[in-house]
C-alpha cells in the first residue's frame, strides 16, 4: 500500500506544478537564432502555455509561439545578424507597445501596461527587436503576452557563424483575456 502511495505521489511530483497551476505566468527566457543540429538544422522556439523551449522545426516537437529568426545585414562593412522575432504558428503575431532609452522608462511602461490596447496591428514577423523595447504577442491560441526586451545583442560564434540573442521578461495570460494581473 505504502508503496502505492509513494508511486502516486511520483508520478504527481514529476508531472510538475503545471498539471495544477497551469503555465508559468511571469518569467524570463533567452531566445536565440543560433541554428543546432548536423543534418538538420533548427532553432529553439518558447511556448508559454508548456513554459518550455521546443525545437523549430522539428517533427516530434510541438510549435513554439515564438522564435528569434533573425535578419542578416551589412552594418559598417561588416555582416551581421539582428534579432528578429517570428510565430511558427503563422497566426496573429506582435506589435510594439513602445520603445525607450533606457531600461528603467522600459521597465516603468511595461509594469503599468496592464490592458492590450484596441487597434494593435499584429504581424506574423516583426521589425528588428530591440533592447528597452515593449512588444505585445498574441498566440495562435488567441492568449496575449508583453514582453520587455532586456537585453539585444549580435554574436558570432564558432567558424565565423553570426547569430542574435534577446533577454526576454515576459507576462503571460493564457485565458485570452486582454487584462495582465
Amino acid at each position: 500500500m505504502n508503496r502505492y502511495v509513494l508511486l502516486v505521489a511520483l508520478i504527481f511530483l514529476s508531472a510538475g506544478c503545471k498539471m495544477l497551476f497551469g503555465p508559468d505566468k511571469n518569467g524570463e527566457y533567452r531566445l536565440s537564432s543560433e541554428k543546432s543540429g548536423t543534418e538538420t538544422y533548427f532553432l529553439y522556439g518558447y511556448s508559454y502555455e508548456d513554459s518550455e523551449f521546443y525545437r523549430y522545426p522539428y517533427e516530434q516537437d510541438p510549435l513554439p509561439d515564438i522564435i528569434n529568426e533573425g535578419f542578416r545585414v551589412i552594418q559598417d562593412g561588416e555582416t551581421i545578424e539582428l534579432p528578429g522575432f517570428n510565430t511558427p504558428g503563422r497566426v496573429n503575431g506582435f506589435a510594439l507597445a513602445g520603445e525607450f532609452l533606457n531600461l528603467e522608462d522600459a521597465r516603468d511602461f511595461y509594469d503599468d501596461y496592464d490592458r492590450v490596447e484596441d487597434g494593435l496591428q499584429f504581424a506574423v514577423v516583426s521589425d528588428v527587436v530591440k533592447e528597452f523595447q515593449v512588444w505585445i504577442q498574441q498566440t495562435s491560441a488567441g492568449n496575449y503576452v508583453k514582453m520587455l526586451v532586456k537585453e539585444a545583442e549580435s554574436l558570432e560564434g564558432d567558424a565565423n557563424n553570426k547569430y542574435s540573442e534577446v533577454l526576454i521578461e515576459y507576462t503571460y495570460q493564457p485565458n485570452g483575456s486582454r487584462d495582465f494581473p
